[in-house]
């Protein structure tokens, strides 16, 4: 398996490092670069300390780069350090970003995808800005290329079938990451399976699957794939089957309102789904409308539930749609 930690001290200081303001970066260039190799998130708070954290812990970083796990002797973030930050992240024009910014994230080139919180100033019933950022969370992006290698044999039978999948998972336990590299499989190809390449549809409602940067997909997401990028699912799918006829879409966190007819309407056009949702197993997803309707219809052929008790990524268990019965739990961990 090749996996982008290897390039991970790379692109931080190849993307993250310009963009932060001056006494941020210069702090972090301290950092060693052992501590940096499992990196998921920096944390900048207004008047807090700066924060590091991957899947397991957290820490806080001192002036001279040590990491602690007491907060006591941490640097402390200004708003101000914040400001110019979020200024260098959106290239000096803010403007040109509100779209993003007002959905409360932007994305930069590398695919890193950068999470906000302010004061939120509304027009009408929708929202208009977020003035007074007091927050960033920097998630740094890490693809794992071959990540879905051990579950594609759930997900496609012979050399073209695909089954329609629901990925379930707890928050941060690599959905996302898993949906990514299905992506590129499907798209690509796998030759030890014989199975040649379909055209894959993504409707990325977040930016975060392919994690597209002015447009262009910072993920490798497959040769054959096309993306939606910050469209909603309930009406990017029909837009991506009418300009783009996709054999299979994939989309993230289905449970919105008008998610389940969309995933109707592509099934009815005979295009195969591939999705994911919030939670622990299948009978929690029984208590969320849009989600019960499509286990009530028998949608999904697969269900494959994700975990974190060997590290995120861990298959807990592989559902059969048909039968509900179990088909696979090997507590396997490739994330």
């Amino acid at each position: 398996m090749i996996t982008d930690r290897e390039n991970g001290l790379k692109r931080l200081k190849r993307d993250i490092l310009p963009v932060l303001a001056r006494e941020l970066a210069d702090i972090l260039d301290k950092v060693e670069m052992h501590d940096l190799e499992q990196l998921e998130e920096i944390r900048l708070r207004a008047d807090k300390p700066l924060i590091l954290q991957n899947y397991r812990k957290e820490w806080f970083v001192r002036t001279d780069g040590c990491l602690e796990i007491n907060p006591d002797n941490a640097v402390t973030v200004s708003q101000k350090s914040i400001s110019n930050t979020l200024e260098l992240m959106s290239e000096n024009s803010i403007y040109a970003f509100q779209e993003e910014i007002r959905n409360g994230y932007l994305t930069l080139r590398g695919g890193h995808r950068i999470g906000i919180a302010g004061r939120v100033v509304y027009d009408g019933n929708s929202i208009k800005n977020i003035k007074d950022v007091s927050g960033l969370n920097i998630r740094l992006s890490n693809q794992i290329i071959g990540c879905a290698a051990k579950i594609m044999k759930y997900i496609i039978k012979g050399d073209s079938e695909i089954y329609n999948t629901l990925l379930i998972s707890p928050p941060q336990c690599g959905k996302t990451t898993l949906l990514r590299d299905i992506a590129r499989s499907l798209s690509d190809g796998i030759p030890g399976r014989y199975f040649k390449g379909v055209k894959v549809g993504i409707v990325d409602e977040r930016a975060e699957i392919a994690a597209c940067f002015k447009g262009l997909p910072q993920n490798d997401v497959g040769i054959r794939t096309d993306v939606l990028d910050g469209c909603l699912k309930s009406i990017g799918m029909a837009m991506m089957i009418r300009s783009m006829s996709p054999d299979v879409i994939i989309t993230d966190e289905i449970g919105c309102e008008g998610d389940s007819e969309a995933v109707l309407g592509a099934l009815n056009a005979g295009v195969k789904i591939i999705t994911s949702a919030h939670g622990y197993n299948v009978s929690e997803l029984k208590s969320r409308r849009e989600v019960l309707k499509l286990l009530e219809d028998k949608v999904f052929e697969r269900y494959i539930v994700l975990g974190n008790s060997r590290g995120p990524g861990t298959l807990v268990e592989v559902i059969d749609g048909t039968t509900m019965k179990t088909a696979a739990g090997e507590g396997c961990h490739d994330i």
